[in-house]
């Protein structure tokens, strides 16, 4: 359990409720929202459980219960069977009822959603039953997509419903909460950013022989790393030298890796494949620039921790990294062609010689935005205003 440490007159305590969170079918899945829970707990008391419906092909329908990272207990209802939208959310909510009465909710002064999807696609059939403050933190980058779905479409309905009911937003930027407000279709309801937990290294000293430019990520098509790729290699053909480090895995990786071993890139290219947080933050202290290439980003826990290390960007303009990174830590690339990555990367490299990146200063610049006692401060306030 996660349990906050505040001076004993404060009474309240809330219970965090996550539909994503790691688990023993997948370490990464949502690590980035129990640091967050964690964080929370630090500040105000709290417990924490996760709700899920998981498609499993051994099992017909099975409830089991495992202890997660922190303790924090997870309630998974596997079944083989692939159930539709409608139908999963309706398993969700009835898991989540159980759930909630186990852990004797009317304990908690509120509750705390991690994600509203399915969680609370059916708010307003038990929100009376209940009857407790609801708390919502977004991070999901499917709102700025629709869900893929026309938006016409009926089976945006229960999606939005939890919008519906005032419940206060936390969401991880604010470019986020523009894409909720328009995704809901309503803008009624109190919205806040509570960034992300991002890991604070502080600027290393360091000196490379050649330019080290460092990159991780989950490959999907969202990512977009080919045009990115094409772009570095033109770079390297033009005589820019660098040395690129590739981490993480994905559906695109293979893909990724025919195109570098047939390139221009494949004498000064790495890749490392899936990397836990240690070896990321090692990479990051002998890095001297981070690459990204993602078509949309909520937040982007990679591009900050790169800053919090003291560690320059180099990706497209990406609305919610503007609303923490400037000119002075960030080459943008102003398109979307392989020749304006090479544009790009061939500027930072001159920048990088004119010595145009300041390392302490950008990590020191981080810090004050994502400090955890900044994070803390921020909750502390919306918790404050929204709960008794």
């Amino acid at each position: 359990m996660c349990v906050g440490k505040v001076p004993a007159h404060n009474t309240r305590k809330i219970l965090h409720v996550a539909n994503w969170y790691p688990n023993p079918w997948s370490e990464l899945e949502g690590n980035f929202i129990s640091s967050q829970i964690q964080l929370f707990c630090d500040e105000i008391p709290g417990e924490a459980v996760v709700v899920q419906v998981r498609h499993h092909p051994s099992s017909m329908v099975k409830i089991c219960r495992v202890n997660l990272i922190g303790d924090v207990p997870g309630y998974f209802l596997l079944t083989s069977f692939k159930a539709a939208d409608r139908l999963s959310a309706l398993l969700s909510t009835l898991l989540l009822l159980y759930v909630l009465v186990r852990h004797r909710f009317w304990r908690f002064s509120a509750l705390h959603f991690h994600i509203a999807n399915p969680l609370l696609c059916h708010i307003g059939a038990w929100k009376h039953i209940v009857r407790k403050p609801i708390l919502i933190s977004e991070h999901w980058s499917a709102y700025h997509f629709n869900f893929y779905l026309p938006r016409s479409s009926t089976k945006l309905v229960p999606l939005r419903r939890p919008f519906y009911h005032q419940y206060p937003l936390l969401a991880v930027s604010q470019a986020l909460i523009k894409d909720i407000h328009s995704f809901a279709q309503t803008n009624q309801f109190p919205a806040y950013v509570i960034p992300n937990v991002v890991p604070l290294h502080g600027a290393s000293r360091h000196t490379n022989s050649v330019v080290r430019l460092f990159t991780v990520n989950r490959w999907v098509p969202i990512k977009d790393p080919m045009t990115m790729l094409e772009g570095l290699a033109l770079a390297t053909e033009a005589g820019a030298e660098f040395e690129l480090i590739i981490g993480g895995g994905g559906e695109l990786l293979e893909q990724m890796a025919d195109f570098i071993k047939t390139s221009s890139l494949a004498p000064s290219t790495r890749t490392l494949g899936w990397m836990d947080k240690n070896q990321i933050a090692n990479e990051l202290s002998h890095a001297d620039g981070y690459i990204f290439s993602s078509r949309y980003e909520t937040f982007s826990v990679g591009c900050a921790e790169a800053l919090g290390a003291g560690v320059p960007l180099i990706g497209p303009m990406i609305p919610a990294i503007a609303e923490y990174a400037d000119h002075s830590e960030w080459e943008q690339v102003r398109g979307r062609s392989a020749s304006d990555w090479k544009v790009a990367l061939i500027r930072f490299l001159e920048r990088f010689q004119n010595n145009d990146f300041d390392s302490i200063r950008i990590a020191d610049r981080c810090a004050t935005l994502f400090s955890p006692d900044v994070l803390k401060k921020k909750y502390r306030a919306i918790v404050d205003m929204h709960i008794i």
